[in-house]
């Protein structure tokens, strides 16, 4: 029996879907394991990269000269907001402290 050039067609069809299909699987099932195999490497690499970037961007930020001032400047700022604070808060307490005892 001979078959029709539509019959021939669709067999070649069907076969060439099923080897898509499997080559597909196969791929994917092959590719989650070379990821799964380099996932750790990866991971290493970026937390390297993450931590030279890190440490550069420090050393070039510390090694300047204005950072030793801008420090003083924030250390300053710092006691004066704490000073003033205490301050005010010491003298609210000791006039509410006066109030009460007349």
């Amino acid at each position: 029996m001979e078959k029709g050039y539509g019959q021939i067609v669709s067999e070649s069809f069907v076969k060439a879907l099923t080897w898509g299909v499997t080559l597909a699987v196969v791929s994917i099932f092959c590719l989650k394991i070379m990821l799964g195999m380099v996932k750790q490497d990866v991971k290493e690499a970026i937390d390297f990269a993450q931590k030279t970037a890190i440490q550069s961007a420090m050393n070039t930020v510390l090694s300047h000269d204005i950072f030793p001032k801008i420090k003083q400047n924030t250390k300053e700022a710092i006691e004066f907001t704490a000073i003033t604070i205490d301050n005010q808060i010491l003298s609210k307490y000791l006039s509410e402290k006066g109030s009460a005892k007349r």
